[in-house]
């Protein structure tokens, strides 16, 4: 469930929720973990060890009430680009999203535009996020490319970012891109468990060069 609370909440923070769903009589009490928190107090916050009964109404109340309308996730504010690569990206903003959350990315600059889906591999809190792109085609794979070059041939540009949560993953093996070509961003990712915070980030800023883009 999506809570706001008075004050910021952690990510991974353990809690309990008591609340009444409307039309409903009876009162719900569950335990959860923050998944994810902004500084504004807005926290996305999953339940654990919920018992097959409870579930089960939460089931039929969910199905009896949710809107039959698809809605666009929010996109996130105060994001910016530093560093993009053909297999993931990094990504600066003060509220970011847990490792394994799922994300929807739309990059845009002077009309052309890019939507990549992917997964949140580091998290840095109040700092940023890299993502790997979940690229299961050529067609995809050829799309980044193009507009990685479009970048790169226009210095200086800054593109527009928005990034939409979709859900956690249940496991590290997304189907993310294979690894038949070399791309230093994507490796140091993939091994981020090898380096401390300040380590990963001096080594994200000493592997900035042509393919990825410039602050």
């Amino acid at each position: 469930m999506d809570v706001l609370a008075s004050q910021p909440l952690y990510p991974l923070a353990h809690l309990d929720a008591r609340f009444t769903l409307p039309n409903s009589p009876s009162e719900i009490e569950l335990s959860g973990e923050v998944a994810w928190a902004n500084p504004n107090g807005e926290s996305g916050v999953r339940f654990r060890e919920t018992p097959d009964s409870l579930r089960a109404a939460l089931h039929c109340w969910l199905a009896e009430n949710i809107k039959q309308v698809q809605v666009e996730p929010e996109t996130v504010p105060d994001c910016k680009l530093t560093d993009l690569s053909l297999g993931g990206c990094y990504i600066e903003t003060a509220s970011p999203f847990p490792e394994r959350t799922q994300v929807n990315l739309i990059l845009r600059a002077e009309g052309v535009e890019l939507k990549a889906p992917g997964l949140v591999c580091v998290m840095h809190p109040s700092r940023g996020m890299g993502v790997e792109f979940s690229v299961r085609t050529d067609e995809q794979r050829r799309q980044t490319e193009e507009f990685i070059q479009f970048l790169t041939s226009r210095p200086g540009i800054q593109p527009q970012l928005g990034v939409a949560p979709q859900s956690l993953a249940t496991s590290e093996n997304h189907g993310g891109p294979d690894d038949s070509f070399d791309d230093p961003l994507l490796d140091l990712l993939r091994n981020h468990e090898s380096f401390s915070e300040d380590m990963f980030l001096q080594a994200l800023r000493s592997q900035r060069s042509g393919e990825f883009i410039e602050q």
